[in-house]
């Protein structure tokens, strides 16, 4: 069983993707801390337009299920015309907008109290992986471990039954295999190939309006792991 753990970003690059399309179940990072002024709040599109969800009391000492966004009805409409001012002209524009862009928003607007941020952005990331065809199991991470890093992922993935652990490549610097493999778990680490995009680490967003579903769904398979 191949276990995925990654904190809930706003519209990740394609790499993201990539492994949780390679797992048998992904977990949403949500209890650990909220990091401000980072890819959680914020990415930046075509022309290097910036978009940022705006929270309510962002503190790095609250989880990321603690922190609320203030993205309400107002903020999806001056989000959605953002987009079109953008990507209008693009060839996928109308099927990003209807087939991910509305189904979030309204999933978001549905909701019975104010989305944490963790929601907000793990609302979106499923609506991509519907997209995409992507098949696993999502979970979140609150109940599962009390400890952080290394420690931590491998109480994740046991809580799972996983014997596999995936990260993402610059976790190389962080996780040692041996560490993993007493523990039980075989850890790897997930590498972007030399895919046929051409801004590779660009948001998810700005991919998904320029190229075609089966392109990037092709791309999502040109990776190796280490």
């Amino acid at each position: 069983m191949k276990i995925g753990v990654m904190q809930p970003y706003f519209f990740p690059y394609l790499g993201y993707f990539q492994l949780i399309n390679e797992v048998d179940v992904y977990v949403n990072l949500d209890h650990v801390s909220f990091m401000k002024r980072s890819y959680m709040t914020r990415n930046i599109l075509k022309n290097n337009i910036v978009i940022n969800i705006p929270v309510s009391e962002g503190s790095q000492n609250k989880s990321c299920t603690e922190v609320k966004i203030l993205a309400d009805q107002k903020w999806f409409n001056k989000f959605e015309r953002t987009l079109e001012t953008l990507y209008k002209k693009e060839p996928y524009y109308n099927q990003v907008l209807t087939e991910i862009i509305i189904p979030w928003k309204e999933n978001i607007l549905l909701l019975p109290q104010t989305a944490s941020i963790s929601e907000f952005n793990f609302a979106s990331i499923y609506q991509i992986c519907k997209y995409f065809d992507i098949e696993c199991r999502f979970y979140s991470s609150e109940g599962t471990t009390n400890r952080k890093k290394n420690k931590g992922l491998q109480d994740i993935t046991k809580h799972f039954n996983g014997d596999i652990y995936i990260n993402a490549i610059g976790g190389q610097k962080l996780y040692n295999k041996k560490d993993f493999a007493s523990q039980g778990i075989i850890l790897k680490f997930i590498k972007m190939g030399d895919i046929n995009i051409d801004t590779p680490y660009a948001s998810i967003l700005d991919l998904l309006f320029r190229y075609d579903k089966k392109h990037l769904k092709n791309e999502l398979n040109n990776y190796t792991l280490i």
